[in-house]
């Protein structure tokens, strides 16, 4: 840790552009090596669930970059649910993992029936929360596609005739 992490923290924190940013957020941003990526969140769990001045958090900043599951979104991810009270799926969702890079296998690992379970805190079904866009919420439209694949029964239950039924046009 001292010979190899140490100095890499001391390097990715003496960048002008990251000095003002958690170290969690300057480590993805600039690349650091996953072993140092995964070690850091590690052994500071805590600062998983740490903004920054734009209110987005370790999990936003690695979806953004594109860091791969296996080089630390998937520690991320695991922190950060137990931080959040949450689960492994819902952060996934809520942050736009992409189907791919890691919503497959938390599906994979979880019960299935986890898809009919409304997170309370956005009061959302998984397939709802991964596909809102907004300020709080990234979106993975491969993810909303598997979730309804899995449990189509949640879409016909809010559905209802007027989406899975016939639809009459209006002419204009």
């Amino acid at each position: 840790w001292n010979k190899v992490v140490l100095p890499a923290l001391e390097q990715v924190m003496a960048i002008p552009r990251n000095q003002n940013q958690p170290i969690v957020h300057a480590l993805i941003m600039d690349k650091a090596p996953p072993l140092i990526i995964k070690d850091y969140v590690n052994r500071y769990p805590d600062l998983v669930n740490t903004t920054d001045y734009s209110g987005q958090y370790p999990i936003d900043i690695a979806v953004h970059h594109g860091l791969a599951w296996n080089d630390g979104v998937k520690e991320i991810v695991e922190t950060f649910a137990v931080a959040q009270q949450s689960t492994d799926l819902y952060v996934c969702a809520k942050h736009g993992v992409q189907w791919e890079n890691g919503t497959k296998e938390v599906l994979g690992g979880s019960d299935v029936d986890i898809l009919q379970t409304v997170d309370i805190s956005t009061n959302l079904y998984p397939f709802m929360t991964a596909a809102v866009v907004g300020a709080k919420f990234s979106y993975d439209v491969d993810s909303v596609f598997h979730f309804i694949q899995k449990n189509p029964q949640l879409v016909r239950q809010y559905g209802g005739k007027s989406i899975l039924g016939k639809r009459k046009r209006r002419v204009l």
